[in-house]
């Protein structure tokens, strides 16, 4: 009997739908941030050209409204998708331990593009951003569906 399918890991799948779910809803904002940012916000002249971690702590603290929101929900999703990871190799089932994982990388690889566009302001930090979105998206929705449906208690 594989994890998902043992009875002591109900509660278990049960909190790495509800972490894969809070994860997919908290990209879909992340997304829409990132694109109201790239069409109605204008960066700070003096962020370009600023290293990786400078140009995210200057989108945090000096950036416009959007940009910093969005740079703390990327922060916050880093949180949540480790959350995500660890609940998965609690439950110890392959499927979602690998999804999870690539999930993981791709929040990492969008959070490192969004900073280093704040210093480079290139097109290929935005596409690398929307596309890692993407990829976690499609990750975090497979953990859902593969996890399936936690069994019902009996009728009482």
């Amino acid at each position: 009997m594989n994890a998902l399918a043992s009875p002591n890991a109900t509660p278990r799948t049960r909190g790495l739908r509800a972490n894969a779910l809070a994860a997919v809803v908290m990209l879909l904002i992340e997304y829409c941030l990132g694109i109201s940012v790239n069409l109605y916000s204008t960066l700070p002249a003096t962020d370009h050209g600023k290293p990786l971690f400078a140009g995210f702590t200057s989108a945090v603290g000096n950036g416009p409204l959007l940009l910093s929101v969005h740079a703390l929900l990327g922060t916050l999703l880093l949180i949540t998708a480790s959350g995500a990871l660890i609940r998965s190799l609690r439950l110890g089932a392959t499927p979602p331990i690998a999804l999870t994982a690539v999930a993981l990388l791709a929040i990492i690889a969008a959070w490192l593009a969004g900073a280093e566009f704040v210093g480079q302001m290139k097109n290929t930090a935005s596409l690398t951003m929307a596309l890692a979105t993407a990829i976690a998206i499609l990750c975090y929705t497979l953990v859902i569906f593969v996890s399936g449906s936690s069994p019902r208690s009996p009728a009482s």
